[in-house]
């Protein structure tokens, strides 16, 4: 039953009694002709109000059914681009762990349409063309180059989502209709088309199921006039262009939704019709359409009765009375009607008066809420939502009904329980005849777990990034085919690159030393030529001046044909470790210039050497001439769990792992033939059987004749090192920790430090006031907060350097007035003037742009606050060029340089508060998404920061 507030109502129609008979036969004709003619009219009145109304109320349930299939069309499209959505990302996820295996990509397209009966097949196209894999058996060996599917993402590179015209399948041979999205990379080069055959034969049987009566019609047109899919199905008509017909010339460009009558062009049938442009795919339109001589049979039925029994006054006022009572039975049978298609609907479904107020919700909402239906009748619907919600949710509703247009707005609506969860409501506005809204129909559908879910993955992808900064590693790439590097923000931060990062291999090889440069070339050239994996070390001069040394390794990135494409693989500052290496290497020259000082004390300088490698925390051993270990440190029996002599001759070899004799035997005989240092990496057992990674570097120590004596080497253990790779893929469960450690248990012994702070003066009472006991617990109190504020703003500067980048249209003004005018009612008392210059539209994430518009127009305000009156000012000087000014205190643009770094502040704490992260936040935001920005001021006289933004074209 319809939970409504509504009154039955109809017309009523009454008959005059009559007066005596009169004896004149005259008299009696005229009365009679007299009663004729009144009840003729009132019944020719009564047939086309009837008529009319009929009419009227066809439309209405056209309008209705449209609705209806309008949502219903979208969601299932919504669904398709999720389940694409999420195929793209299992497909860089498999990417990413190795080769794809054709079999496990079709097993996982397959999981992904599994559900959607509308969807036939879901395949993976790749830039050329050819199709890459498919949820069908078998293989495709095709080509769609062709298709228009796959040309639109080509020549519209912002494009997403798409739905196609109607194709002929060339598997099936039947017409499909293909909904297809691009995944791009970062870059915004095209990675895969993912695209679905749509099966027309789903929406045929779900459609002809609908009450329009026999002669009824429902199809789903392209804008451009094509039919798409029809019921009853007419396989001749679909694909066909019908951009001609007065709907597509007069109806759909005066207005995205109506109703209107017309005469069929395939079966020449008198309908009423009603259409919508779907709001979320505006290239469709849903239109349906119900018989005019169905609409008016029952009319007709009565019309004939009526004239039937018009002689008679008495039985045409009672058949009158008789058919008014039928016509209002079917108004409330068609309101029955529509309750049940609304029952049967999966969302929420609401009607609400002009007001917001909700007068009628179907059964799904105490399924979905556990409330009763009765409870929210009368109440405003935005009363429903979380507190943080209502007057964002009541502002949408007021801006789009001043607008006239549908609302869209996502909201967490409030449980039995009083949990809240994400629901994302939709609806459009009734109007009267005056085109006035007078009420509103709208569904409400759960997205929780998808807004969950979205959450879940920017969290994990931050805390990744955080995992990279922290264990000073970071991710790189190299393209093969264009020499182009690109590197993760981590490794930006190891290298020291700043705005000056190198995109070219040929640019970082500059950078490198040139005593190393050989080596990692060496090395890069026999991943690329044998496949083999990389890993090199050396010294690197960063942008800042700072010489590190870096340890990078890496793996190649095979296409189908088997060639390298890509290299892929992670860089760590070993700095420190090198240092000990350097001390090493340094004691080893003086070992090597006191020997060659001082011959004949060669047993004093052994005797010396082998105590100071004895008491040297890394393990040493010498190798004579022929290839024989002759020397062993403690350090290298504490390593493999060993006890002197057992390791001595060849016998050490048993140790090493089988897979790294062959490339360092290789390594030796070429030391051997060249003196060059002998170096590398290798796994060498413990006794417990575990493995452990070394680097190995041996120096070789010449006699008086220039020939090699022996040479004398230091392992250094670096499998903790090695084991932070496996670390990383461990990341989810150990970020998820950290980031609670630095949230809540850092923050929280701080707030615990300030409230105690607070009571230990409360406790010593008001004498304690002006003593330095007083003073203290007052700087013991501001620092914890200080703390506090910084931790705060570090989790911010991580989350905007993390989040991953969404690009689309930014209304810049909107943002800007919206928190200088929030930033107005929180200081009321304030002399502020502010100007706003209108529709300035960037291309980026919304997101990340607030962020930066909450900093720059924070800081103005706060640094103008000396000012009387303050004047901020937030314009565009050029396409893509914006600033913010303001009249306030300025900085000498002596310190520009520092002023966008983490913590760097230009002004006293006493003077202006901060934390110093607000700025390096907006800089971190604009250059990741390809911007720039700088400041201009002058102390006293103000300040402006300009930053730049792509902007639509």
């Amino acid at each position: 039953m319809l939970r409504r507030k509504a009154a039955d109502f109809g017309p009523t129609v009454s008959t005059p009694m009559m007066g005596p008979t009169r004896p004149w036969r005259p008299r009696i004709l005229w009365s009679v002709a007299a009663f004729a003619l009144v009840t003729g009219a009132l019944v020719a009145m009564a047939l086309a109000f009837f008529r009319a109304e009929a009419l009227r109320s066809g439309e209405a349930l056209t309008q209705a059914m449209v609705h209806v299939i309008a949502e219903q069309t979208t969601r299932n499209l919504q669904a398709l681009d999720v389940r694409m959505q999420l195929a793209a990302h299992e497909l860089r996820l498999m990417e990413a762990s190795g080769p794809l295996d054709p079999e496990a990509v079709r097993g996982m397209l397959g999981a992904q349409i599994d559900g959607l009966p509308f969807v036939r097949n879901l395949w993976v196209v790749d830039p050329q063309g050819r199709i890459l894999f498919w949820s069908m058996q078998g293989s495709a060996e095709f080509s769609v180059q062709d298709r228009e599917y796959f040309r639109f993402h080509l020549e519209h590179p912002a494009s997403d989502f798409h739905v196609g015209h109607v194709v002929r399948s060339r598997v099936t041979g039947k017409g499909i209709v293909v909904a297809s999205r691009a995944a791009r990379e970062r870059t915004g080069r095209l990675r895969w088309v993912i695209a679905a055959a749509i099966e027309p034969p789903y929406f045929q049987s779900a459609w002809r199921d609908l009450d329009l009566g026999t002669q009824g019609v429902v199809a789903l047109f392209h804008r451009e006039g094509e039919l798409m899919i029809r019921s009853p199905a007419d396989g001749d008509a679909v694909g066909r262009d019908f951009s001609h017909l007065p709907f597509f010339t007069r109806h759909l460009p005066a207005s995205p939704g109506g109703a209107f009558r017309a005469r069929s062009v395939l079966d020449a049938i008198d309908r009423v019709m009603a259409y919508r442009t779907l709001q979320d795919y505006p290239q469709l339109v849903v239109i349906s359409g119900a018989s005019v001589p169905q609409l008016l049979a029952d009319w007709r039925r009565f019309a004939w009765l009526t004239g039937g029994v018009w002689a008679i006054a008495v039985a045409a006022a009672a058949l009158l009375g008789w058919q008014l009572q039928r016509q209002a039975r079917r108004r409330r049978h068609m309101e029955q009607r529509f309750g049940e298609l609304a029952q049967a609907m999966p969302q929420i479904v609401f009607i609400t008066d002009a007001n917001g107020t909700v007068e009628f919700v179907n059964e799904r909402w105490t399924a979905a809420t556990g409330q009763p239906g009765d409870a929210v009748i009368g109440v405003g619907w935005e009363e429903l939502a979380h507190p943080e919600d209502t007057r964002r949710v009541a502002r949408e509703k007021t801006d789009r009904a001043r607008m006239d247009m549908p609302v869209e707005v996502e909201m967490r609506l409030r449980h039995a329980d009083g949990s809240y969860r994400w629901q994302l409501v939709r609806a459009v506005p009734n109007h009267d005849s005056r085109g006035e809204i007078v009420s509103w129909y709208g569904t409400s559908t759960d997205v929780h777990e998808l807004k969950m879910a979205q959450a879940q993955l920017e969290r994990q992808a931050k805390m990744l990034r955080m995992a990279g900064h922290l264990a000073r590693m970071g991710g790189w790439e190299l393209d093969v085919a264009t020499g182009r590097v690109d590197w993760s923000e981590a490794a930006r931060d190891v290298l020291e690159f700043g705005d000056r990062n190198p995109r070219t291999l040929d640019e970082l090889l500059e950078s490198v030393s040139p005593a190393t440069r050989k080596g990692i070339a060496s090395a890069l050239a026999r991943t690329l030529q044998e496949g083999a994996n990389f890993e090199s070390e050396g010294e690197v001069a960063t942008p800042t001046g700072r010489r590190i040394w870096l340890r990078a390794i890496g793996q190649p990135v095979h296409d189908a044909t088997g060639a390298i494409v890509r290299v892929q693989g992670a860089v760590q500052d070993v700095t420190r470790v090198m240092h000990l290496l350097e001390q090493v290497r340094e004691l080893n020259t003086n070992l090597e210039d006191r020997i060659e000082q001082r011959t004949r004390e060669l047993q004093q300088q052994e005797a010396l050497f082998r105590t100071l490698a004895q008491q040297a925390p890394l393990p040493i051993w010498t190798v004579d001439s022929k290839s024989r270990t002759t020397y062993i440190s403690q350090a290298w029996y504490d390593l493999v769990g060993g006890a002197p002599p057992n390791w001595l001759g060849n016998d050490w070899q048993q140790l090493i792992h089988p897979d790294d004799l062959a490339e360092m035997g290789r390594r030796w005989e070429q030391c051997r033939q060249d003196g060059s240092t002998f170096q590398g990496t290798r796994r060498i057992r413990a006794r417990d059987g575990s493995w452990h990674t070394t680097t190995y570097r041996a120096s070789p120590v010449r006699g008086d004749d220039g020939q090699i004596d022996f040479w004398v080497g230091v392992d250094t253990d670096i499998t903790d090192l090695m084991a932070q790779e496996a670390a990383l893929r461990l990341a989810n469960e150990q970020l998820q920790a950290f980031s609670y450690s630095v949230s809540h248990d850092l923050q929280s012994p701080l707030q615990r430090i300030g409230a105690f702070a607070q009571l230990l003066q409360q406790e010593l009472g008001p004498g304690l006031e002006g003593t330095r006991a007083a003073h203290f617990l007052q700087r013991i109190r501001a620092n914890a907060e200080e703390m506090v504020q910084l931790v705060q703003g570090l989790l911010s500067l991580a989350r905007v350097s993390q989040a991953e980048i969404v690009r689309g249209r930014v209304d810049l003004s909107s943002l800007a007035t919206e928190i200088l005018q929030r930033m107005k009612s929180e200081a009321p008392e304030r002399d502020v003037r502010w100007r706003v210059e209108p529709g300035l539209v960037v291309l980026g994430d919304v997101r990340l742009m607030h962020s930066v518009m909450e900093n720059l127009l924070g800081n103005a305000w706060k640094f103008s606050s000396g000012a009387a009156p303050a004047e901020i000012v937030f314009g565009a000087s050029g396409p893509g060029e914006f600033f913010v000014r303001d009249n306030g205190a300025g900085f000498d643009m002596a310190h520009a340089g520092k002023l966008f770094g983490t913590f760097q502040r230009l002004h006293r704490q006493d003077e202006f508060p901060g934390t110093g992260v607000g700025l390096a936040t907006v800089a971190r935001a604009v250059n990741r998404q390809g911007g720039r920005v700088w400041a201009e001021a002058r102390p006293g006289l103000g300040a402006t920061f300009w930053f730049t933004m792509p902007v639509p074209g």
